[in-house]
């Protein structure tokens, strides 16, 4: 095993010390060239289901969303046909409820809960049992749709925190906590792993907005990010999961709340729109990170963007990008997403189609049905 770790973290090392002259080639003609990209609209197709959706995934040609009102799993094809459709109860047998992050794997379904277990559902989306944690979690939601679990050699990386009974709510949790449980889906055991590393904002005495934690795993490597901060922490996967290196992906918009000494209350949480990761996928030579760059406080006040009723306008005051992360030659330009674009179900790989839900609320269309927009990147 001590050989195993010794060659991941070798190889590891390798990217970095490839990731570390990044400034040098990025600025070299042939570098520039072979790492523009753009975002395209394919196509969209039509599911004939309608639901406030603010989860979901798309794999190997399968979509699975979910109802944020209820318990409600759909399943349906590249074509839109659905596939599955089940509603569960929220008491009794076969109960589901708090239903989050969704992760296929082995012809396995499985569903993230904030609270108790994790559920597992076959690929007809019929219940089969739940994954016991050794513990209560003590997350509350909060945001939709994140990137917080992930398959390592029969294993789950996943956020549920609660261990010991600490709450991520409590001050400079983040910085003095494990973040993650590891479960051992062969002996059914979990143990706490990865801290903050000593780059990030939250490894230091000062208060942020309280971040959502999204993750990828690829070549043995785990990619992590915190929402409002604009970097990437890289871990070697191994019997410990070891920080390595943490890379910055330099957005040009990336609006936040500075730092200080204090908790950052409501009121002041209240008065802008801050930047925010919502995604972060990969292949085997791609890092991909999806996310908005917030509104300024002044525009924020002015348009009266703290009431709920005007949540929806938000699209029409900030930009949502991707930025790609290429082996050997550092970070793209930024994409800019279109703001009739809601939700990003997955990106699996740079050179497969995605989907994302289109926003009805943004073009003005009352439809009976959702749509999908089907996308692509292309290298320019």
């Amino acid at each position: 095993m001590k050989s195993i770790y010794f060659l991941t973290l070798v190889a590891t090392t390798f990217f970095f010390a490839c990731s570390s002259s990044d400034k040098y080639e990025s600025n070299s003609p042939q570098a520039s060239n072979s790492n523009e990209w753009e975002l395209q609209i394919l196509d969209s197709i039509q599911v004939d289901y309608l639901a406030d959706v603010r989860e979901g995934i798309f794999n190997e040609g399968i979509g699975i969303i979910k109802d944020i009102m209820g318990t409600t799993l759909v399943k349906f094809d590249s074509t839109g046909k659905i596939l599955a459709k089940k509603e569960y109860p929220k008491e009794g047998p076969g109960t589901v409820m708090w239903l989050e992050t969704l992760l296929m794997h082995n012809d396995v379904i499985y569903g993230t809960s904030s609270f108790s277990n994790i559920y597992k559902f076959d690929l007809d989306l019929n219940p089969i049992g739940t994954l016991e944690m050794p513990f209560m979690g003590e997350a509350r939601g909060g945001a939709y749709n994140r990137r917080n679990i992930a398959v390592w050699n029969d294993k789950l990386l996943l956020w549920y925190p609660g261990r010991d009974g600490i709450s991520p709510y409590i001050d400079h949790f983040y910085r003095d906590y494990p973040l993650l449980e590891l479960y051992d889906l062969t002996a059914k055991t979990a143990k706490a792993v990865v801290r903050t590393p000593p780059t990030s904002q939250y490894s230091t005495d000062d208060f942020f907005e309280r971040p959502y934690i999204n993750f990828t795993i690829e070549n043995d490597s785990l990619y992590l990010t915190f929402t409002n901060e604009a970097q990437v922490h890289i871990y070697a996967m191994g019997d410990s999961i070891q920080w390595a290196r943490s890379i910055d992906f330099s957005p040009t918009d990336f609006k936040l709340i500075p730092g200080q000494k204090t908790e950052v209350t409501y009121t002041q949480s209240m008065q802008m729109n801050e930047a925010r990761i919502h995604g972060i996928y990969s292949d085997q030579s791609h890092i991909i990170i999806a996310y908005h760059g917030g509104i300024d406080g002044d525009t924020f006040v002015n348009n009266n963007l703290k009431e709920r009723e005007n949540f929806h306008r938000y699209s029409e005051f900030r930009k949502d990008y991707l930025k790609i992360y290429q082996y050997g030659s550092g970070w793209s330009n930024e994409m800019i997403i279109p703001s009739k674009v809601k939700l990003l179900l997955n990106i699996e790989s740079v050179d497969k189609p995605f989907y994302a839900l289109r926003n009805d609320e943004f073009i003005g269309e009352e439809q009976d049905f959702l749509t999908f927009y089907k996308l692509q990147l292309v290298q320019k």
